[in-house]
């Protein structure tokens, strides 16, 4: 019979053959938790992605689970704020154990770091972590140090496929009203390389200017950002971007009137999707209307015309819909 080391050699081996050319990391997580549930006969054995300030339910094998676990709570929380593998032989014995079942015994979680090669060398930021590995059994005592060794091994190889996967330089698309400030102020934040003025998810191609401000072609006048996640992450972009926009003014924003001036996300990536939804569910709890922000996939974008790319470089005067404070802060800050 297998010892349990022979057992997760083996396993790394398939792990590493799965991860060497990654298609997609959704598979690449559920052939691996597959391989470690059946491998070892384990109550439950799945990935929570980091979302904001939670953490979300990802693929897994086993029961219904959890789906939201927020920072520093419970097992999973607790090995995501220290940045460590969290060995637990008695799961009621654990302070602040979030019970998703009570069939759950003993527990180990182990952090999936991803490297940010753009923090200077002095700090502590120069891992962050994408996701935890949750494995659960139904009797107490399970988990050792040689779970804990082989499953970070597991962790890095899923890692350098996630790193090969996900570069740093992400792409949105956020609509706010007139896109002569959004531009302008999106375009001062730390960590973003480019910002350009252009139009999204209509229903002709090549619109012009002209043409948009009929209201006719369904299209919104959108910023395309592209930034470094490892310096501005989505869930902070979001954020600054929220600070520019009344969320619950449907197709206007402050003299702005029109469809083609609504609020909107537009993503091209569907991980960003999570990063949304809970950005925009914490924005809601500061409003008591409900908050009219679009969130669809990007499905067209065309630059708009040249002598509206940096307008306010070019028009310092010109006009703004977003407060003069706000973009000094934002200048202050870098």
């Amino acid at each position: 019979m297998s010892t349990k080391t022979e057992k997760y050699q083996l396993l790394i081996q398939q792990i590493r053959q799965f991860a060497a050319e990654p298609v997609d990391l959704v598979s690449l997580l559920s052939n691996t938790a597959a391989l470690l549930h059946h491998t070892f006969g384990f109550w439950w054995t799945g990935f929570y992605r980091v979302a904001g300030d939670e953490l979300i339910l990802s693929t897994f094998q086993g029961p219904v689970a959890c789906t939201n676990i927020p920072f520093g709570k419970g097992v999973c929380g607790t090995a995501w704020k220290e940045q460590r593998s969290v060995v637990v032989p008695d799961v009621e014995q654990f302070p602040g154990h979030i019970a998703c079942s009570s069939q759950s015994r003993s527990e180990i979680v182990v952090p999936l770091f991803v490297s940010n090669t753009n923090a200077p060398t002095h700090t502590q930021e120069k891992k962050s972590i994408w996701a935890v590995l949750d494995i659960d059994s139904d009797q107490l005592g399970t988990f050792d140090d040689t779970d804990r060794l082989h499953l970070e091994q597991i962790a890095d190889i899923l890692s350098n496929a996630y790193a090969s996967l996900h570069s740093p330089i992400r792409d949105i698309y956020l609509a706010g009203g007139c896109f002569w400030g959004t531009q302008h102020y999106l375009s001062l934040l730390q960590g973003v390389l480019k910002a350009e003025a252009g139009y999204a998810n209509g229903n002709i191609e090549n619109p012009t200017y002209e043409q948009v401000y009929t209201d006719s072609t369904g299209y919104a006048e959108t910023v395309h950002v592209r930034y470094d996640a490892s310096v501005l992450p989505l869930s902070k972009l979001l954020e600054m971007f929220f600070k520019t926009i009344d969320p619950t003014s449907l197709n206007r924003q402050a003299h702005d009137i029109g469809t083609r001036y609504r609020t909107g996300i537009y993503f091209s990536d569907p991980d960003d999707l999570p990063v949304i939804r809970h950005s925009l569910k914490k924005l809601a709890n500061n409003y008591s209307d409900p908050l009219v922000v679009e969130v669809t996939p990007l499905t067209a974008f065309y630059l708009a015309e040249e002598y509206h790319q940096d307008y306010l470089h070019k028009h310092p005067d010109g006009y703004c819909h977003i407060p003069l404070d706000l973009i000094n802060e934002v200048k202050n800050s870098r």
